[in-house]
């Protein structure tokens, strides 16, 4: 009988790459624990997962330049120098941060609910602020009588990066997840954090001890890191699909949509033609016409200003006393009612004006000509189906008014009718589309002035 028998000292080896497997199995395991939400990948969504990479590398980063930046402080504080300028140094340092602090809270306010519309703009904002806020930190050991007002506007930088840093991450997380599991989502976010805050924090140290306190050298070494920074904010904040629906989102996602809605209703040349009903084009199915959330958040821009896929404006519950006047006295109520919209539009929870307004600069400054534009208000109790309803009847208007450029308000309250009769017959076809391919339906985020009216009453 032959075969092969295992030597003592292969058999022994075998039992230490054994030994060794199960310590990395189990090493593993812990860091998937501690690190993951149970479940993963199965718990969250797919875009969570290059997010979380970027995420991390952008944290261990601006550890790093943090890092470098007290270091600059600190020196520009002359610390050590003396028990009274230990004293003086100490009530500077408490006066920057009650200054940051502050900038924070009127931040807060002042952007309601913003960070929950675009997330990854506001998130992307809060970054370039921490680094210019730590940039200025490096700037004060050359200009150390200048301690307090740079460090000061430096602390309100940071806390307004950091503020909107934590709200936007919270939307974010929200978007990730496929389970009830926020909860677990935020913990293991904050324990990530953590552990490259660690990482960051031991690099930053190792650099301050090599690099010294030389201004020029700490210059050097922040420049590639934020750089380093800024572009694993740009990956991450890429990576994450946004579900819900702003201004941005859905024109991006209706444009295509309402086009052909409208070439099947008033064909090319503005007449009436046959009836083209949503059915028609898929059999049921996902209208192909209307794009998942994964290729609009591809199209969506988080860094410069938006604008408009439209070249009709639209604005989103405007203060309704000046828009009045331009409408008959006999067609006011008519308007308040809601019957402008059409027949049975007295039951719907939005209202739709198209008059002429200048346009305003991204200050909220008037400037140039007036020109047509669509006007949509709220009613105090619309829910987010109403509030999607009156958005895609302002889209199939605007494409109208593009085609057909009215002269009078008149026309535009008859162009308003008309996509009403569009929209009665396409949107149920649209949400449910919405639904199958996932975009998030009982959320939305169209309007910042949160100026809903009571019929009768102008906001």
């Amino acid at each position: 009988m032959s075969g092969y028998a295992p030597t003592p000292t292969a058999a022994k080896q075998d039992a230490q790459t054994g030994i060794l497997s199960r310590i990395l199995l189990n090493i593993r395991d812990k860091l998937v624990i501690g690190f993951l939400p149970r479940g993963y990948p199965h718990s969250v969504t797919p875009d969570y997962t290059p997010y979380t990479v970027y995420q991390f590398l952008h944290s261990v980063t601006g550890t790093l330049t943090g890092t470098l930046s007290t270091q600059a402080l600190l020196q520009a504080l002359g610390l050590g120098a003396g028990a009274a300028v230990g004293l003086a140094a100490t009530t500077n340092w408490i006066i920057k941060d009650g200054f940051g602090l502050l900038g924070g809270v009127i931040y807060a306010g002042w952007m309601g609910n913003r960070f929950d519309s675009s997330p990854k703009r506001y998130r992307f904002i809060a970054s370039l602020s921490i680094q210019a806020a730590t940039f200025a930190e490096l700037l004060t050991p050359l200009m150390p009588h200048l301690f307090l007002p740079m460090a000061s506007l430096s602390n309100i930088g940071k806390n307004i990066g950091w503020l909107a840093s934590s709200a936007t991450k919270a939307s974010m997380h929200k978007g990730f997840l496929r389970e009830d599991n926020l909860g677990d989502v935020t913990a293991k976010a904050g324990a990530q954090g953590t552990a490259a805050g660690v990482v960051g924090t031991a690099l930053g140290v190792g650099l301050s001890y090599v690099a010294g306190t030389d201004p020029m050298t700490l210059f050097g070494l922040f420049v590639p890191l934020t750089a380093a920074n800024l572009w694993w904010a740009y990956k991450a904040n890429g990576a994450v699909v946004t579900r819900t629906v702003n201004l941005e989102r859905g024109e991006l996602l209706l444009r295509e949509y309402v086009r052909v809605v409208v070439d099947g209703k008033v064909g090319r040349k503005g007449a009436p033609s046959s009836s083209l009903t949503p059915a028609s084009w898929n059999d049921g199915a996902p209208s192909p016409f209307l794009p998942p959330p994964e290729r609009v958040s591809d199209e969506e821009q988080f860094i410069f200003p938006y604008h408009s896929i439209f070249s009709v404006p639209l604005a989103l519950e405007p203060y309704m006393a000046p828009c009045l006047p331009s409408l008959p006295p006999t067609r006011v109520s008519e308007f308040l009612s809601g019957n402008s919209l059409g027949p049975g539009g007295s039951g719907e929870h939005y209202r739709l004006l198209v008059v002429k307004k200048r346009p305003k600069s991204r200050l909220g400054l008037k400037k140039g000509d007036p020109v047509w534009t669509v006007c949509l208000w709220f009613l105090q109790d619309a829910k987010s189906e109403d509030i999607l309803k009156g958005f895609y009847h302002s889209c199939v208007l605007r494409d109208m008014i593009e085609r057909r450029p009215i002269s009078s308000v008149e026309e535009g309250m008859e162009r308003v009718q008309e996509g009403y009769a569009i929209v009665g017959e396409t949107v149920g076809e649209l949400m449910s589309s919405m639904e199958e391919k996932e975009w998030d339906v009982d959320h939305t985020y169209l309007g910042y002035r949160n100026a809903r009216i009571v019929v009768g009453l102008a906001a």
